[in-house]
């Protein structure tokens, strides 16, 4: 029997949902390696980069049919927009999983350098608020929950202090040898690719917010892109 509309369009909604799901272990694995220089869990990463890749090419290619096939308007074209787009967003964190993984392998198993108590202390924190935030994105996506992702700009503003925070103890040592300048370079490298993390799932609570209300607005934020 062939699917109607509405069944592939649910079908494409759980892949997406999969999809999700398997970023959000490459983040809690990626941020977990850095966390305790686990050289073993960045390089799992590191090679399990294609799960995400086979997700988007498929998930794109399934709007695209169901887009041509069946012409849809209104809630249904928002809704397959943005799962274009949000797809697009997971693959960008899924890739900057991959780049703090490397970068684990390079700080940890190349330099062998070793980051002080307090400065990983705030990476962990910052890696904990962007999990949250992913989660929230995908709930909210899941749920259709309006309220949920017009919440999350704000709770990515935590991440911003925090990043603030670590930069202000990294510079305020009189040490600045060229051992410390790679140190230095490497962790705000790290906090960049967590910051970036929450702008990406903030990106799709925008995106979620945009199809269950149709509000313009909401993806002409600032922060989208």
């Amino acid at each position: 029997m062939r699917k109607t509309f509405h069944e592939k369009l649910d079908e494409i909604k759980e892949d997406l949902i999969k999809m999700g799901s398997i970023v959000q272990d490459k983040v809690n694995d990626s941020l977990q390696a850095l966390a305790t220089a686990d050289i073993l869990l960045a390089k799992k990463v590191i090679e399990s980069d294609n799960q995400v890749d086979d997700f988007d090419i498929s998930i794109e290619e399934k709007c695209m049919w169901l887009q041509a096939e069946h012409q849809p308007v209104a809630r249904d074209l928002r809704l397959i927009h943005s799962i274009y787009l949000i797809v697009i967003y997971l693959e960008r964190i899924g890739d900057i999983c991959v780049s703090i993984s490397k970068l684990v392998v390079r700080v940890y198993e190349k330099d062998k350098t070793k980051i002080s108590k307090p400065i990983l202390e705030i990476l962990i924190e910052m890696g904990n608020v962007v999990k949250s935030i992913l989660d929230k994105a995908l709930k909210a996506f899941k749920n259709k929950d309006a309220k949920l992702a017009s919440k999350l700009e704000q709770i990515d503003n935590t991440v911003d202090d925090l990043q603030k925070s670590l930069y202000r103890k990294l510079y305020s040592v009189s040490r600045m040898d060229e051992d410390y300048i790679k140190l230095v370079t490497n962790v705000s490298l790290a906090s960049r690719y967590i910051e970036r993390i929450g702008d990406n799932a903030v990106n799709i609570g925008i995106r979620v917010l945009y199809y269950l209300t149709g509000d313009f607005k909401a993806i002409h934020s600032d922060i989208d892109g």
